[in-house]
């Protein structure tokens, strides 16, 4: 959870107070209910969930040029060192250091440096362009995240007066569900891969 301090409101307090007095007062009387969460949990869990999808694709589509970008580089670069090599083998070992490649006369020398130059060039595009995709994927699973804790917030606030409000005999028939629900938020969110490593697979509707 990220470190924000508690948002709900007088308003909402008492709407959410008001819900659970609904949902627990729905269960006077009623049969053992199934497992799974109060009708207002399972919505505020979908509504997180929606939030942070469109989070998610918001971030890919701001960032598909980027990461189009950056596939190419990386792509590009590994063809460059390739030939980079084998340039060098073609060359006599005592002739393969970098000192002479930087001073050493005729095409292969030349071809060598201009290869440098090139996978020089293209790793720092990559690099800026990974720091880029990386921030706004930062800011996104902040957002996403806060969304999350609002939404801990307020069924901490509903919780409370649910299970006050709820009905001995239904307490009697659930007794293990005294524990406040928590939300189970998207992979996304908890997982430590890095940007570019979560979204290598993307696709244009930002599905990894």
């Amino acid at each position: 959870m990220t470190t924000q301090p508690l948002r709900v409101g007088p308003l909402t307090r008492r709407r959410l107070e008001e819900r659970a007095r609904q949902d627990a007062e729905a269960l006077r009387g009623a049969p053992a209910p199934e497992a799974g969460a109060p009708p207002t949990v399972a919505a505020l869990q979908a509504r997180a969930n929606a939030y942070a999808r469109r989070e998610e694709q918001r971030f890919h589509r701001h960032v598909r040029r980027e990461l189009t970008e950056h596939r190419l580089l990386t792509a590009a670069v590994r063809t460059d060192l390739d030939a980079f090599d084998d340039r060098l083998d073609a060359l006599p070992p005592a002739e393969r250091d970098h000192a002479r490649i930087a001073v050493g006369d005729g095409p292969a020398y030349a071809e060598l440096r201009r290869l440098e130059r090139r996978i020089a060039r293209r790793h720092r595009r990559a690099e800026e362009l990974a720091a880029l995709i990386h921030a706004r994927f930062t800011a996104a699973r902040l957002r996403a995240a806060r969304h999350f804790d609002r939404s801990d917030e307020k069924i901490a606030v509903y919780w409370g007066a649910y299970r006050a409000a709820l009905p001995r005999d239904a307490a009697d028939r659930d007794p293990g569900r005294e524990g406040t629900p928590e939300l189970r938020r998207s992979d996304w969110l908890t997982t430590r891969t890095d940007a570019l490593e979560h979204w290598q697979g993307g696709t244009a509707d930002g599905q990894a």
